[in-house]
């Protein structure tokens, strides 16, 4: 018994295989202004590693310098601000763990935004206050853990001063 295509499927296959022999491709397209995890207007400008730090003594996500997360930093020229996301990294990718992430601008005595809760992928995004002039350095804090009484054991970062 031959199985046959529903009608519609057919004339899909046939409309693409038509379009390719005249020499169209058929390609998905992306807006050009399509917003990254900050938002519109957010430029990529660098990424930091979150690890397992020297002093955990729970080693179940990794030995301490075990890559377990980053911290990626983007740019906002016209509104002045900067934006992070840490995301999950290896071997806690995908597991609800406590996860927090916070930026400020340089020097500050606190973050300017905070994210913190029990995520799978990411802790943010977070952003700074406006900048009087760009260029002003940030600071950057990220970490993982079982719970909020111990959220720097599975990973930790701190980057002060960085982007400047």
């Amino acid at each position: 018994m031959r199985l046959r295509r529903p009608t519609w499927k057919r004339g899909f296959t046939l409309l693409a295989a038509a379009a390719l022999a005249g020499g169209a491709s058929i390609v998905a397209v992306t807006p050009a202004t399509a917003a990254g995890p900050c938002g519109t207007g957010y430029a990529y400008i660098g990424s930091h590693p979150i690890t397992v730090p020297s002093y955990s003594k729970d080693l179940r996500y990794g030995k301490p310098g075990t890559k377990t997360g980053s911290i990626d930093v983007y740019w906002n020229s016209s509104l002045r601000k900067n934006c992070s996301v840490a995301y999950a990294y290896g071997p806690t990718y995908g597991v609800k763990m406590y996860r927090e992430n916070a930026i400020g601008n340089y020097p500050s005595y606190g973050p300017d935004d905070l994210s913190e809760g029990y995520y799978s992928y990411y802790a943010g995004p977070v952003y700074t206050n406006a900048q009087k002039v760009g260029g002003q350095c940030i600071t950057l804090d990220a970490s993982f853990g079982p719970k909020a009484t111990d959220h720097f054991s599975w990973g930790a970062a701190f980057y002060s001063p960085v982007h400047c």
